[in-house]
């Protein structure tokens, strides 16, 4: 999916929200690519893959892991010093903070810079392995203030996605695959999420009142840290390992994060303009630093 394409499916959403006006559709749309569609995308993402794919992860996930818990760590510290008085936004920052865009934006702002997108497919396969249930157990537990640590978890686990991601973990990790057929079934069935989710995305935007400082806190925690994390630390042996984990780590939040939001209904409106923000500045900056040759001397190789 190209970014051109990206941006056509949320002004969609966004269009159709503005004529229709009726909620319970989109609410429909938002179940159906959640909690439905997504859960076979995770089945084929992650079970469709064999062992030797996830040992492979080894470097990138190393980057993966120490992201989430720089993001995670500094963003939910920030929160309880500067965000006391909103305690919903201190979990949605924490959420937009963990879950990177790496696939939908992603590819396309890597292959800008390198033909090679193994490196940046396996750096997407395990952060959304663990994104997707840590953003869901986030959301849960913010979302209600008095919600059980218990209840939480329940909750967590019942959510269809986060369910089937553990399941395919435990089918590969036994050595146990499944048929082709049914990956590949899979597979065309819950590449629908995609689209569906920026439909839903786009019905979510509000413009009466864009939140500059919530964009500047997301954006420092998602993008800058990242970005100067991995700039600093990183000596890839190749080109294509350094841009994928560069650029794969510093995407602006996923349009996943602010739809799963969406559907439990927490700062909806604010994540989803947040994301769209951020979404274009990153876009804006990726292809900056490739107009400008910056990009090429980032890698240093």
């Amino acid at each position: 999916m190209t970014v051109p394409v990206i941006l056509v499916l949320i002004a969609t959403g966004f269009i159709l929200k503005s004529i229709i006006r009726k909620d319970g559709i989109f609410n429909f749309i938002g179940i159906l690519a959640n909690d439905i569609l997504l859960s076979f995308f995770v089945l084929a993402s992650i079970a469709g893959r064999s062992l030797a794919y996830l040992i492979d992860l080894e470097e990138v996930f190393f980057y993966v892991v120490a992201v989430l818990i720089l993001c995670l760590g500094s963003s939910l510290i920030y929160g309880r010093y500067f965000i006391r008085e909103d305690r919903g936004w201190r979990g949605t920052l924490m959420v937009l903070s963990i879950f990177p865009n790496t696939a939908a934006l992603g590819f396309p702002l890597v292959a800008i810079f390198t033909a090679d997108l193994t490196p940046a497919v396996l750096y997407s396969a395990a952060s959304s392995l663990l994104a997707i249930p840590l953003a869901t157990f986030l959301t849960i537990r913010y979302s209600q203030d008095n919600n059980a640590l218990k209840e939480t978890v329940a909750r967590t686990f019942s959510f269809p996605p986060v369910t089937v991601s553990l399941l395919s973990l435990i089918l590969v990790l036994s050595g146990i695959r499944l048929p082709v057929k049914l990956i590949n079934l899979s597979q065309a069935i819950g590449w629908w999420c995609l689209p569906l989710m920026l439909v839903y995305f786009g019905s979510r935007l509000q413009f009466r009142n864009i939140p500059v400082r919530k964009i500047l806190e997301t954006g420092f925690f998602r993008i800058i840290l990242p970005f100067f994390l991995v700039w600093l630390t990183l000596r890839a042996r190749s080109e294509s390992v350094f841009y994928a984990v560069l650029i794969e780590s510093s995407m602006p939040p996923a349009i996943m994060a602010a739809s799963i939001l969406a559907r439990h209904r927490l700062k909806a409106e604010e994540s989803t303009a947040v994301t769209l923000v951020l979404t274009l500045a990153a876009i804006l900056l990726i292809f900056l630093l490739k107009i400008s040759g910056f990009g090429a001397s980032l890698a240093g190789l």
